[in-house]
């Protein structure tokens, strides 16, 4: 009798125990049911928020935000990330945009953030052009672009509010110059500046082969611009105080040879008015505005403005000085040939 009763607790036993795990089991599924359904809900409700709330630029004006822009207007700069519009934040490729925006000739480099909180906008942080010299095809015409120090040149047309600097270089429309070309030219111009206390006013370069510099009263023609330019323009120091007392003969000052000085005197001296005259022409080519910026700027030249071409005499006679070595102390005595040149005219 009592094993009877035995088996048949331990058969309820074993029947409960099982009834448990089914239990568990049981419970263990609907958590995992309940979980992926949550997950499956916050995919889906993700999904739909991405795709139907208003992540997208509907107005440039107003959800475009620029920052450091000067001479690039804002339109554009707008004009070029129009794309941009009714296109979701996280579709907009901002290394495309970038590009886009510095391809503008006063544009140097372009960073464009996007934000989606607390609503959608765009903001580009604008790097310009860092301008070095104005640029005009021949002194009688007015100035065309500006020469950044990287070597791009911008157009005053397209950017009429960029800052046009006091040194002018004259050359042809193929004129083309690197940031690394920029530098040496600017290294000769201040080493020039250096020597005579005068800033540089303009280099003619329209013959590479003789390249003209206007140093104050002072023409210099340098020749060619090689390895030897700046052995030669160091020799310029020594013959100043020869120069200075007979600078209104001084048509120009050759520094092209190796060997020596030569100097073109002129019959006549140039008065003051010849020397006004000639500045007055370089600054009007130099602020002159074709009609086409006009209509930019919105403002109205007046109709009595003349250019005056300044003569130049028709005669002269050639002399030449020899310097001393570079790195030596200049001669402060006079040169009997510049001398005996001088009295004979």
């Amino acid at each position: 009798m009592t094993m009877i009763m035995e088996a048949d607790q331990r058969r309820e036993w074993m029947k409960s125990r099982r009834k448990q795990r089914k239990a568990t089991r049981r419970a263990r599924s609907r958590r995992q049911t309940l979980r992926y359904v949550l997950l499956f809900g916050m995919l889906i409700a993700g999904a739909a928020c991405f795709t139907h709330l208003p992540w997208a630029l509907h107005n440039e004006k107003t959800e475009v935000i620029v920052h450091g822009n000067s001479v690039a207007t804002k339109d554009q700069v707008l004009k070029l990330v129009k794309n941009a519009v009714n296109v979701p934040i996280y579709r907009i490729d901002p290394k495309k945009l970038e590009n886009q925006i510095a391809s503008l000739k006063a544009v140097r480099h372009a960073f464009v953030r996007r934000y989606a909180l607390p609503k959608p906008h765009l903001v580009v942080e604008i790097l310009e052009e860092y301008p070095w010299a104005t640029y005009s095809p021949d002194p009688t015409k007015p100035a065309e672009a500006v020469i950044a120090q990287s070597g791009r040149f911008i157009s005053i047309a397209e950017f009429p509010a960029v800052v046009r600097p006091h040194l002018v270089i004259y050359g042809q429309h193929s004129l083309k110059l690197t940031s690394r070309e920029v530098a040496q030219w600017a290294s000769w111009a201040n080493y020039i500046s250096s020597q005579t206390g005068r800033p540089v006013d303009y280099i003619d370069m329209r013959q590479p082969f003789d390249v003209k510099v206007a140093n104050g009263d002072l023409t210099l023609k340098i020749g060619l611009p090689d390895a030897t330019l700046t052995r030669r323009l160091g020799r310029l120091v020594s013959i100043l105080p020869t120069v200075e007392p007979i600078k209104d003969k001084v048509e120009f000052i050759d520094l092209g040879l190796d060997n020596s000085i030569p100097l073109k005197i002129s019959k006549n001296p140039k008065r003051p008015t010849e020397k006004s005259e000639a500045e007055d022409a370089r600054n009007e080519a130099l602020n002159n505005i074709p009609e086409s910026i006009q209509g930019a700027l919105s403002s109205t030249p007046s109709s009595g403005q003349s250019q005056t071409n300044s003569a130049v005499a028709p005669t002269a006679t050639t002399g030449s000085v020899s310097g001393p070595a570079p790195g030596s102390l200049p001669n402060t005595k006079p040169n009997p040939a510049v001398a005996q040149t001088s009295n004979t005219l």
